[in-house]
């Protein structure tokens, strides 16, 4: 057998207390289309960057077609045949198609040709340029503007772009993101149409891309590989599926709340500039109702918590909250209405001790009878109560975690938004948080919440609302999902 065309050995790298690549390592056959996945947090985008030159490893090495690279600044790696594509799109928008790829062509070559020549008319450039536009579809499309193209044909004109620089090996980050259907299966047809001519690397979280395409896959979490092999040896992987879905063990809970809806929101579609994320998100919370929102990575579930909050304007639809229109507040106002939110990576003030984190928050605008104060948030955290002295960013992660509740609710919310309750803690923290959870659900709090763990969700969850490609796809009660081992598989797991 022939040596790998990439090699990493002991890849690691740290921000901060953050291991985003933990001694990885990984093997990339010539030929071979290879996708790296994993949930959110995991260091997919990390990797790239790392292969990529962009940041530099703290351990372990790289080694392309036998020589070391691990030192290498980017613009050498990409001379060596190392190209990539983006999350986010890195086009020249008032360029054309073909002009945007020319530059590409005109790069690799290192020179600008001739000074006095229109470069646009240069057969030399212009030729391979045409080539790698009609390679991905886009030949007719070669003197649009690329601001008059869709995000789809801007994922297919990135593509173009890396392969018009000859690469070896091409490393492609999230090309679905943001994708409807139409342009999903157009994207996938063109990377089938270049597997087995170029060697590829693809990180992304459309699982049914990832197992048509793939002949291996490596299961990233917490920066550490935990599997890797052919898709059906990833799909058979208890320690992938748990990656995914959780514990196995399930248990049925009370039915569906009929009360009159708290939130409701009806049609919501929310784009990050051309890239459409939510389309057409319905779903309705009924006062002291558990539910939560479920997904693989990348299908909009963080987009539709910061829709509600504000944070990211809708573009069309409805959110109504307690019975007024909020998709055109500012969060403040929203937050003022009685939302609270518990954001993905906590984000606590770490200047502040615990104790000072939560005060500043504190309000009962509502005029609630009977408060959240600091000794009863306190108590509910038994764990953060004897750290309350303590500078937020002294304290581990689940006390972070847990701190981002409390102070949540020290704001006396009608409803409890969670973004990923537990990702990235230690298993007797989590059950700490579910426990929390448990407790503010009996007491009536409504809760929307998001996290990875199916079993522990369809242990106190009321219902649940699934979500794939910016759609709501699936959606009932604990005892339905924990019954649909097919719903799990296809919307959840791998």
């Amino acid at each position: 057998m022939s040596p790998p065309l990439l090699r990493v050995e002991g890849l690691s790298k740290r921000f901060g207390g953050v291991v985003a690549a933990d001694t990885i390592g990984l093997d990339l056959m010539r030929g071979e289309f290879h996708a790296v996945i994993g949930p959110n947090g995991a260091g997919k985008s990390t990797l790239v960057a790392l292969l990529c030159g962009e940041i530099a490893p703290e351990g372990g090495s790289i080694r392309f077609d036998g020589s070391d690279i691990t030192r290498l600044p980017a613009d050498r790696r990409s001379r060596l045949g190392l190209a990539r594509s983006f999350q986010i799109t890195s086009l020249f928008p008032d360029f054309t198609a073909l002009d945007n790829v020319a530059l590409a062509v005109q790069a690799r070559a290192g020179h600008s040709f001739h000074f006095w020549k229109d470069a646009r008319r240069d057969p030399a450039l212009r030729d391979p340029a045409l080539t790698a536009l009609a390679a991905v579809g886009l030949a007719a499309r070669a003197d649009y503007r690329v601001d008059r193209l869709s995000h789809g044909e801007h994922r297919q004109l990135e593509i173009a772009v890396a392969l018009a620089s000859k690469p070896r090996l091409l490393l492609l980050d999230e090309p679905m993101a943001g994708l409807g259907p139409d342009e999903t299966a157009r994207i996938t047809a063109l990377l089938r149409n270049l597997k087995g001519t170029i060697t590829i690397l693809l990180i992304e979280h459309d699982m049914e891309t990832v197992f048509a395409l793939a002949d291996r896959i490596t299961v990233l979490v917490y920066g550490r590989v935990i599997a890797s092999g052919d898709p059906a040896a990833i799909r058979a992987d208890a320690a992938v599926r748990d990656a995914y879905l959780g514990e196995r063990t399930r248990a049925p809970m009370p039915e569906h709340n009929t009360k009159e809806n708290l939130l409701e929101l009806s049609g919501i579609e929310t784009s990050y500039g051309l890239s459409r994320v939510l389309f057409g998100i319905s779903f309705a919370i009924a006062p002291g109702e558990m539910v939560s929102l479920m997904g693989r990575n990348g299908m909009g579930k963080t987009t539709t918590v910061r829709s509600i909050m504000g944070l990211t304007r809708a573009g069309a639809g409805s959110i109504r909250f307690a019975g007024q229109e909020i998709r055109d507040l500012p969060a403040y106002r929203v937050a003022k209405l009685g939302i609270g939110l518990v954001p993905e990576g906590r984000q606590v003030f770490a200047n502040l001790t615990a104790r000072e984190n939560l005060v500043a928050t504190a309000a009962n605008r509502r005029g609630a009878p009977e408060p959240w104060t600091l000794d009863k948030v306190l108590a509910l955290f038994p764990r953060l109560a004897a750290r309350a002295g303590s500078m937020a960013n002294l304290l581990s992660g689940g006390e972070q975690q847990m701190l981002a509740i409390g102070r949540a609710l020290m704001t006396n919310p009608r409803l409890l938004i969670l973004d990923e309750a537990t990702e990235g803690l230690a298993p007797l923290i989590r059950d700490e948080i579910w426990r929390c959870l448990r407790a503010l659900r009996a007491a009536g709090q409504s809760i929307l919440v998001i996290d990875k763990n199916v079993a522990a969700l369809t242990r106190i969850a009321d219902r649940h609302i699934i979500i794939e490609r910016g759609r709501v796809v699936w959606t009932g009660t604990s005892a339905d999902l924990a019954a649909s081992a097919d719903v799990q598989h296809r919307y959840l797991g791998v």
